[in-house]
């Protein structure tokens, strides 16, 4: 099967988009734009991007760039936030949401029907300690669930949108311990797994609408003691909803847990580079790749479906990769 992935880069040569072929990757195409990128999505004609930081400024304001998908046509729009991190498109409604780490907001910019940007429409600010990282959505939508890794929270947003004006209601609140770190979060149905930074722990919630946040368990992902430079960054769910996968920085692995009955650890692995950034599963699901960004490496693993454990299989050289998104015209 044949997929095309687009990849976010923490340089100068922008995103590249490459093609994926039993186990290997070949460029297609490269928009050097995107300098900085540390987030992508997309929609059926665009392509959209955060541009984080210079390297002068590390939490300046940034932009938000969207590219047709044909890398032919930009824009390019300043974002009131500093150091954007996540980029989340919502097409019930036509927004794109993004979270700035820098300055702990969340800006949101309004599409018209094709998806070309019009204006910004929503800012959302929070504490003067906040640093929101992630964001994701409810499976209808209907609640934005907000990482806040400064303040050590996870919230809950019932999205109101009206006459194109967009309002977040605070539904429901969790506060982790002191420099837990909340970091990114994976949904399956009810259930939210929530990796932390500063502790590297791995909780998992379920959510309703009547009850909000409800903790169910919490399990480090650490193989081994922790040092300070171990730090959990990246996760993702299966499709099935029966396997997590979680990167720690400065161990530079990977860690595969169960999630029924019990978050239970089955295996950790190298990431066979430094710095894992970002994991992605492929369309199939037989493979994960693991953007390492400080050794410019994406690692392709691949999956067992049945017991969820990766093997390695080999290296793709790109240059300091921050983000994975597989990329269906």
């Amino acid at each position: 099967m044949i997929q095309n992935f687009i990849i976010g880069t923490y340089s100068q040569n922008g995103i590249y988009m490459l093609q994926f072929h039993n186990g290997s990757f070949s460029l297609l195409n490269k928009l050097d734009a995107f300098e900085n990128c540390s987030s992508l999505c997309y929609s059926k004609n665009n392509i959209y991007g955060i541009i984080e930081y210079s390297e002068r400024n590390r939490y300046q304001n940034g932009a938000l760039i969207s590219v047709s998908s044909n890398f032919l046509d930009n824009q390019a729009f300043s974002i009131f936030g500093k150091g954007p991190c996540f980029i989340l498109l919502d097409d019930l409604r036509n927004l794109l949401y993004i979270a700035n780490y820098g300055d702990g907001t969340i800006d949101v910019f309004l599409l018209d029907n094709t998806g070309c940007v019009i204006s910004p429409i929503y800012h959302k600010t929070f504490t003067s300690h906040s640093r929101i990282h992630h964001i994701a959505f409810s499976e209808d939508k209907s609640t934005l669930f907000v990482t806040d890794l400064g303040d050590n929270k996870l919230y809950a947003y019932k999205i109101i949108f009206e006459n194109q004006t967009l309002d977040l209601k605070e539904f429901s609140i969790y506060t982790f311990s002191a420099h837990t770190a909340p970091r990114h979060l994976a949904i399956y149905a009810d259930n939210i797994y929530v990796i932390t930074e500063n502790s590297c722990e791995l909780y998992h919630f379920t959510f309703s609408e009547s009850f909000g946040f409800h903790l169910i368990n919490c399990v480090s992902i650490m193989n081994g003691n922790k040092t300070i430079h171990d730090t959990g960054c990246a996760i993702r769910i299966s499709e099935n909803g029966q396997f997590i996968y979680t990167s720690i920085r400065g161990k530079d692995c990977i860690n595969v847990f169960t999630a029924f009955p019990e978050l239970k650890r089955i295996q950790s692995i190298s990431c066979f580079g430094k710095t894992p950034r970002d994991i992605q599963f492929d369309i199939t699901q037989n493979y994960l790749l693991c953007a390492n960004q400080n050794s410019k490496t994406i690692c392709i693993f691949k999956r067992n479906e049945k017991t969820g454990l990766l093997q390695y299989d080999t290296l793709y050289h790109i240059d300091n990769p921050a983000c994975i998104l597989p990329y269906e015209i």
